[in-house]
């Protein structure tokens, strides 16, 4: 059986879902700040929605695993539901209030939680038998987010910070209903998929991981180090716009605007690197694309901290085509060429994680930082975090080619 249309509904649910997500990535530290925050409890409460996420969509995967019940499909509708009810309730509480760090908390991790899911889902279909674009949805759901990254900063000069949780609210309830136009995969294919998908945690322990293949070490501390000043930057930028408008960002929405228009650009020059990738990594080793991307993305991070004004901060967003546009699909590669067939699984999750504690530091010790000290010197203090990592990648790149 070939279902209608799978490709199309399966795009417009990652653009859908990616406009949300925008607004709880980009706009976290706008809407806490603004709602009486300080930027230390600001940065605790980041740091609590993304140790949710990390232990939280492992024991969802488990949940959906084991349940007869439950599929990817109805865990991500209940997901919207709770996400819907409680960014209503976020618009009615109180500012600066125990309870609205709970409802933001919950909110914020059940918005997200369901973002692995997605990729389950394709590669269930596939097993089903049909034909799944994945670049396709990946592709348009990332030119979603730059879009909504856009238009929220807008809105929000236009109405202030009031608007979040609505708009929030308003493409949970989209994705909801473009979710049940998906169809259902047969149950033999759902249990293929998930038994193959639970096949690539086994393997070695992280220890023996690091034991087994130690010069990688100095690979993933490169990337922690380089994602600690993307995610510092990224989860910060009201701060550093701030920073660079001086007296105009005073003005109601003022940062917003510009930050609408930064995320847009920043996401927007990621999709022609992302796509043509393939072809970047036929004519380039995947050490040396790794090198590369550590180079531009540390002088993007010096040049944010040394950013003179709004037009030099859109100009300095283009390195991000060289970056971390670069440096995501490199790793992928990297693990795959530079691990053993047998332990790949876990050398690709090691990358992955490596983006994750990088942002759990830059959330949790940014908050602390930006209330200590000034907005330069915690940039300052994050480009030389960022240029040890790009050393520290050199150094590992060159151990591993002269093993």
């Amino acid at each position: 059986m070939k279902y209608k249309n799978l490709n199309l509904k399966y795009a417009l649910i990652n653009a859908s879902f990616m406009f949300m997500v925008c607004a709880t990535s980009g706009y976290a530290y706008n809407f806490l700040s603004q709602s009486g925050f300080a930027d230390g409890t600001v940065g605790m409460i980041i740091t609590a929605v993304s140790i949710l996420g990390l232990i939280g969509q492992p024991l969802a995967g488990s949940v959906i695993d084991r349940s007869e019940n439950i599929d990817e499909k109805k865990f991500i509708s209940g997901a919207m539901i709770i996400t819907i009810v409680l960014a209503v309730l976020l618009a009615l509480v109180p500012d600066g209030s125990l309870v609205m760090i709970l409802l933001t908390v919950i909110c914020f991790f059940m918005a997200a939680v369901s973002l692995p899911f997605f990729n389950t889902m394709a590669f269930i279909y596939e097993k089903d038998g049909q034909k799944i674009n994945y670049g396709l949805g990946r592709g348009i759901g990332s030119a979603a987010y730059a879009v909504g990254s856009s238009l929220l900063g807008q809105l929000w000069g236009m109405m202030g910070k009031r608007i979040m949780p609505w708009y929030i609210a308003a493409f949970a309830v989209l994705s909801f209903l473009l979710l049940q136009l998906m169809p259902t995969p047969s149950k033999a294919a759902e249990a293929e998929g998930e038994a193959e998908q639970n096949a690539e945690t086994a393997g070695l322990s992280y220890a023996a991981f690091f034991r087994k293949y130690g010069k990688i070490v100095y690979i993933v501390l490169s990337m922690v180090l380089l994602y600690f000043c993307h995610m510092l930057i990224n989860v910060y930028i009201a701060k550093v716009i701030g920073n660079i408008m001086g007296e105009a960002a005073s003005a109601a929405g003022a940062v917003e605007s510009v930050q609408g228009t930064a995320l847009f650009i920043a996401a927007m020059v990621e999709l022609p690197a992302m796509f043509s990738f393939s072809k970047l990594i036929e004519k380039f080793s995947v050490n040396k694309l790794m090198v590369f991307a550590s180079i531009a993305y540390s002088l993007k991070h010096v040049l944010t901290w040394l950013c003179p004004s709004v037009p030099v901060f859109y100009a300095v967003m283009v390195l991000q085509m060289f970056g971390y546009a670069v440096l995501v699909p490199a790793a992928v590669y990297f693990a795959a060429q530079n691990v053993a067939e047998e332990d790949r699984n876990k050398g690709q999750a090691i990358m992955g994680i490596t983006m994750t504690v990088g942002s759990l530091i830059a959330s949790a010790l940014g908050g602390q930082l930006f209330q200590l000290m000034s907005v330069s010197n915690v940039l300052m203090i994050g480009a030389a975090a960022s240029c040890i990592g790009t050393l520290l990648m050199i150094i590992g790149v060159r151990q591993l080619e002269t093993k």
